[in-house]
């Protein structure tokens, strides 16, 4: 094996030029593996996790289980409590944790004009946990929130966009100053009547003053961060923290009284459509590989044709014809394994110099290789190698060695 490795060595030290252009469809397929493999791993991790915030996959909310609580009266509801326990649970990770109250639909008056907004009291951790953003105004400060004031924060698309800050809104007769305005939330999924858009925002104690008795939170919400070393999808994890959430609830229930919403798995359209592009990508790099082999093949029978003195010699030397077909066959595959590793080492340049440019220039992209890829590409080439390089060596085995050795 050895010397068929130092033969293929030397074809590259004398001809150079030629190495090179045999080996370029190989070196640009398994590169462009590598590369490409990389950059899918790396970009749709990155495609997911937007995709859920965008789409609130990585809140999830607590609520209450109508039916069985309307079929078991005495079954407890969510309370302050279940905030309290998921906010300090040592079962659960690091989650910021909000009561969402009311989310109700109410009588609303902007001097003469009448509306039905959809009122809600949050906590200061809300704007956090949902990703609300005020477009005009500013948020509720510390003490509106301890001192029941008065005041609340539109969504966008209220009255129409006609709100601003300064305003002043009667809900259900009572007055409250606008003190914000939220920017536009895209609704990922129904949203509709539910929407922050259409939403106006009080702080929780002045809401259960004013429009909620019993105190008791509607939902609560908890957004959860992918750690970086969790190899799987968002989803997956989010399953696996409300596993665990469950267990922390039921710890004082006998009957399971609540159910979750929020967050949900990614849509099958949505994989099926990454699985498409992902198979279209890795058959082009196939297909670039393949051209290599071939373009292999075609040097492999030149080089034949110019050994063909050699080939006679070793015959008449007691070669067998297993013998020059396992020569030129042994070979090839180095040639082939050859370009590999420059395609190996070129994706590896290339990927350094896309992570430094990606994160200079666009957003933080991490140095990352597949594993797999690299493996994968070199036996992919080996095969190739192997394939394209049997007719050739199966000519060369069949010379006349009587008439190669006549051959200048």
């Amino acid at each position: 094996m050895l010397t068929h490795l130092y033969t293929a060595l030397d074809l590259f030290r004398s001809q150079k030029i030629r190495f090179l252009l045999t080996v370029s469809g190989i070196v640009v397929g398994v590169a462009s593996l590598v590369v490409l493999a990389s950059f899918l791993t790396v970009g749709q991790r990155g495609l997911m996790e937007s995709s859920a915030r965008a789409a609130g996959e990585d809140v999830i909310t607590v609520g209450n289980d109508w039916q069985v609580v309307h079929d078991n009266p005495e079954a407890e509801r969510i309370n302050r409590a279940d905030q309290e326990a998921l906010g300090s649970s040592a079962l659960l990770p690091d989650l910021a944790v909000s009561a969402n109250y009311g989310m109700r639909d109410a009588q609303a008056l902007f001097g003469k004009e009448s509306f039905e907004p959809l009122i809600v009291g949050v906590e200061p951790t809300a704007f956090e946990i949902h990703r609300l953003n005020l477009a005009s105004g500013r948020g509720f400060s510390e003490e509106e929130y301890r001192d029941v004031r008065r005041v609340a924060i539109a969504g966008a698309q209220v009255l129409d966009g006609e709100l601003g800050p300064g305003d002043v809104i009667r809900v259900e007769g009572r007055p409250f100053v606008l003190v914000g305005v939220l920017a536009e939330k895209q609704d990922m999924g129904p949203g509709g009547f539910r929407s922050w858009n259409r939403r106006i925002l009080f702080p929780a104690r002045t809401f259960n003053l004013e429009f909620n008795p019993s105190k008791r939170p509607t939902n609560i919400a908890a957004r959860v961060v992918l750690p970086p070393d969790f190899e799987g999808p968002l989803s997956l994890y989010v399953a696996n923290v409300r596993d665990l959430m469950t267990v922390v609830l039921m710890h004082d229930r006998t009957l399971q009284s609540f159910d979750f919403g929020g967050a949900g798995r990614e849509s099958d359209t949505e994989d099926q459509i990454l699985l498409v592009i992902e198979l279209l990508i890795y058959l082009t790099t196939v297909f670039s590989m393949v051209v290599g082999g071939i373009n292999i093949m075609n040097i492999m029978l030149v080089t034949v044709a110019e050994r063909t003195r050699e080939i006679g010699l070793r015959r008449a030397l007691g070669a067998t014809q297993g013998d020059i077909l396992r020569q030129f066959l042994a070979e090839t595959v180095m040639v082939t394994l050859i370009g590999a590793v420059l395609g190996i080492l070129s994706a590896l340049v290339l990927l350094g110099l896309a992570s430094w440019a990606m994160t200079k220039w666009v957003t933080a992209w991490p140095y990352y290789v597949e594993i797999w890829s690299v493996g994968l590409s070199v036996t992919f080439a080996g095969l190739i190698g192997m394939v394209c390089g049997m007719y050739p060596a199966y000519r060369a085995s069949r010379l006349d060695p009587v008439e190669a050795l006549r051959t200048d």
